[in-house]
């Protein structure tokens, strides 16, 4: 369907820049542009800035092929064989030990697996990310001083909130929590909210 929009746009803006009888060069620099804007926006638009979020699911249901929206899709609805699936074609295709990391890691959380998620973290970057997941293991442990401590190495503003929401309900703060998660919600955008709302829908909801 975006494909169909953006080439019948195409088609008109040819239209109408030849009613207005542009130089050719000229005419082509416009139409690389608008196309440019246009495939940015339709393609590139909800993955890192939409904010709706039926929105955002819609695209990465219609695109589960791609084994990275198959995974956040999987995730958000807790699909987990999509999730597994998803998961062995990205460590397929991407070799590099910190995405392996990564995704090793993101699967772990996914499973509760808090012991896979120690020894998949290490390799993760940039460092701020692994300290992110540092923070969040220790958070599940209970080490909330160690938790804020690494904290404080992450600049993501989201991750901050979503890391102080889970050292709020760990010291039984249930507005702290609700509060600072709603805060991490607001903060992201894309994939990264749609995960974050799927995960929190009932207390990012409330109220």
């Amino acid at each position: 369907m975006r494909v169909a929009v953006l080439f019948g746009i195409s088609l008109l803006l040819g239209v109408l820049l030849g009613f207005l009888e542009l130089g050719q060069p000229t005419s082509m620099i416009i139409s690389i542009i608008v196309i440019a804007v246009l495939g940015t926006y339709l393609f590139i638009y909800p993955i890192y800035w939409e904010k709706n979020v039926r929105k955002i699911e819609s695209y990465l249901e219609k695109r589960r092929k791609n084994p990275a929206f198959k995974l956040y899709y999987g995730m958000g609805n807790r699909i987990d064989q999509d999730v597994k699936e998803a998961t062995e074609s990205l460590l397929r295709k991407y070799k590099d030990s910190a995405r392996q990391a990564l995704f090793k890691t993101l699967h772990a959380l996914y499973e509760d697996d808090i012991l896979r998620v120690k020894k998949d973290i290490e390799d993760i970057r940039p460092l701020q990310y692994k300290a992110y997941y540092q923070a969040i293991v220790a958070v599940e442990e209970g080490k909330l001083e160690q938790a804020t401590e690494l904290g404080n190495q992450v600049k993501s503003e989201w991750m901050k909130h979503a890391l102080a929401s889970g050292i709020a309900k760990k010291k039984g703060n249930h507005d702290e929590y609700v509060a600072e998660i709603r805060k991490a919600y607001e903060k992201t955008r894309g994939m990264q909210r749609y995960i974050l709302y799927k995960q929190f829908e009932e207390d990012i909801k409330v109220g």
